[in-house]
């Protein structure tokens, strides 16, 4: 377990013994997420999917950020044919954690067999096809709907919502074997799906009279089989056998079902007072139960709202991270600096490298609590460079402009104006590259600054040349 805060590996301590923040309680919420996903696991183990679900959405809740929970999620709605819930809980754990995540492994698996996604999105749309014509309310809808939903069973043997759907449209139809078989087979995907099992009732229920019919029978015969008749006196008598043989226990048996009867009436002159007292006793524990179960949720809310505080608090410090470690970061802008000034103290000749390292620098970044010497070093590095690298750039923007090739004598001079702003050669050519490659607008805008940072010069006249032509 590793402390939120910082990352560090957590010891046996109520605190970190790196950052010092408290982590009582978040170890508390972590093992208790961990618990549920282990009763999860333990219940998937044994095909109680269902089960499996809600113990593994439970360890969620504590934590959503546990990878195993979610995966195995996934998995289990996988084997209970509800394809697009696992691609989904599978996605988010990839997105959680991108490399050594078994969740990339299962949506690869996925994707590449397209004929399984294609089947899997015929069986849903069939699905909800027959779902329709069971709202419809005369008969034809379901039988409609048994045809759409056995193609559905044949192409996706785990969907179980759809067989429990069929078995449903059995028992309308009075089909008490058939629904039977149906959820005897959504029993062997999911033992404890409580749906399944209300349909399994119903369809025992519907076939218990013809059992019972059948066992009547049986009991008359075996009663025919069991009695006797003789004639006594002109009449004939019927009864059991074995009354004739043991007629001499008769005596003996009355006696001990007078015993039975003495013990029942005193039993049952107690049993109310038991009774009355197993009730009391019963309120008793309902409401000590209730109290506990009440602390228990407001502890859970209370764990939740802290969790979620937590979870607050680390998004903000990873944007924070993110921010000065990022690919446009201030660590990174600093990595350049000093890249930049290691290149510059061991050869001053390689200024373009130089600059290239400059150029990474993001001074849209800076901020009022950026460091004054970072930005002094920055700035002294550019003044430093800025003229050597202003006349290497000025030299290969005008062979470009010169051989017509704009596009790469404007990236040139783009960067020698902004290693050397005060050239009035490489600007006035910037803006001759600009009129040549059609942005009009934005050469007016650097004719306009020549005139205004060299009046006077040969090239602010020829700016206004320029601009009375574009004008």
């Amino acid at each position: 377990m590793r402390c939120y805060n910082c990352g560090c590996e957590l010891s046996e301590h109520s605190f970190c013994t790196n950052c010092g923040v408290d982590v009582a309680l978040y170890k508390k919420i972590i093992r208790t997420s961990n618990y549920f996903y282990n009763q999860g696991l333990e219940k998937a183990k044994v095909r109680d999917l269902s089960g499996a679900i809600v113990s593994l959405r439970e360890s969620l809740k504590f934590n959503k950020n546990n990878i195993k929970a979610r995966n195995l999620l996934g998995l289990v709605y996988y084997e209970l044919g509800e394809l697009p819930a696992a691609l989904c809980e599978w996605v988010i754990s990839k997105n959680l954690r991108g490399k050594k995540n078994l969740a990339v492994d299962y949506i690869d698996k996925v994707q590449s067999n397209p004929a399984k996604l294609e089947a899997t999105n015929v069986s849903i749309r069939k699905y909800n096809v027959a779902l329709e014509y069971c709202r419809k309310p005369e008969k034809q809808g379901v039988d409609l709907a048994i045809i759409q939903l056995k193609k559905v069973a044949s192409q996706s043997p785990n969907f179980i919502r759809a067989h429990q759907l069929l078995a449903l449209c059995y028992l309308a139809g009075r089909k008490a074997e058939a629904a039977r078989r149906v959820l005897e087979h959504c029993r062997t995907i999911d033992v404890n799906n409580t749906r399944t099992l209300r349909y399994l009732e119903e369809a025992e229920a519907m076939l218990k009279p013809a059992d019972e019919k059948k066992k009547d029978k049986t009991a008359r015969e075996a009663d025919e089989k069991d009695v006797v008749s003789y004639t006594v006196d002109n009449e004939t008598i019927i009864q059991p056998k074995g009354i004739r043989e043991h007629r001499g226990s008769n005596a003996v048996l009355n006696i001990l079902i007078g015993i039975a009867i003495g013990f029942s009436i005193a039993f049952f002159l107690v049993l109310p007072a038991r009774i009355q007292k197993e009730r009391a006793d019963a309120n008793e524990s309902a409401k000590t139960i209730g109290t506990q179960l009440e602390a228990k949720n407001i502890t859970i809310n209370e764990l939740e709202q802290t969790l979620s505080d937590r979870n607050n608090e680390i998004a903000s410090l990873r944007e924070s991270l993110n921010a000065y470690a990022g690919t446009e970061g201030t660590l990174l802008s600093m990595e350049n600096l000093l890249k930049a000034s290691a290149v510059y103290l061991e050869n001053r000749e390689n200024f373009l490298e130089v600059a290239d390292y400059i150029r990474e620098v993001d001074e849209s970044s800076w901020t009022d609590e950026t460091s004054e010497n970072y930005k002094r070093l920055y700035m002294a590095l550019k003044a430093a460079v800025g003229p050597d690298v202003c006349a290497s750039y000025y030299k290969e923007a005008n062979t470009a402009y010169r051989a017509k090739e704009y596009q790469d004598a404007f990236a040139y001079l783009e960067s020698a104006v902004f290693f050397d702003p005060a050239n009035a050669d490489a600007l006035y050519l910037l803006a001759r590259t600009q009129e040549a490659l059609e942005k009009v607008e934005d050469a007016k805008v650097t004719y306009n600054k020549v005139i205004e940072l060299f009046p006077g010069t040969l090239q602010a006249n020829n700016a206004k040349s320029a601009l009375n032509k574009l004008k």
